[in-house]
């Protein structure tokens, strides 16, 4: 038993549960072949590109194994877009200071990084920025919706 409601909140608790009794966490995860539950993401943190769920932690764990001399912090958000939904755009905060021809050069290989690692869906559609810090939330995580506004203006 997870609980058994919220207290005095009705409607949460009726959103929490499914019709089985199952609780909704938001939380994405699989069982491996061990039968252990690992976490992916949260499910409002996905993106839909293209009709199909992108995991922005996948593109940046790629992104900071495959870059990390270049690289200090990534976080992935989905902008609006009329051709695919949301377009994963990648905010990169950078290990060194590059010129604008580096910065250009660097932005290229890492669309190109993720090309050769992840399937159509999951391409940068919606570009490569380059940011001084990703803010954080109270708990250390990336706060997308900060980021988010960061990209899309």
């Amino acid at each position: 038993t997870v609980m058994k409601s919220y207290y005095k909140r009705p409607k949460e608790t009726a959103d929490f549960f499914d019709e089985e009794g199952w609780c909704k966490s938001g939380d994405a995860g699989y069982y491996d072949e061990d039968g252990r539950l690992h976490f992916v993401q949260r499910f409002k943190e996905m993106i839909k590109c293209m009709d199909n769920q992108v995991v922005p932690a996948e593109l940046e764990d790629i992104l900071l194994r495959e870059h990390s001399g270049e690289i200090v912090d990534v976080c992935v958000v989905g902008i609006a877009s009329h051709k695919y939904g949301e377009a994963p755009a990648a905010a990169v905060v950078l290990r060194n200071e590059l010129s604008q021809q580096e910065r250009s050069d660097l932005s290229a290989r890492i669309k190109a990084t993720v090309a050769e690692n992840c399937a159509v869906h999951k391409q940068l559609y919606g570009g490569v920025f380059f940011v001084d810090s990703i803010p954080k939330t109270e708990s250390g995580k990336s706060n997308r919706t900060a980021v988010l506004q960061k990209c899309a203006t």
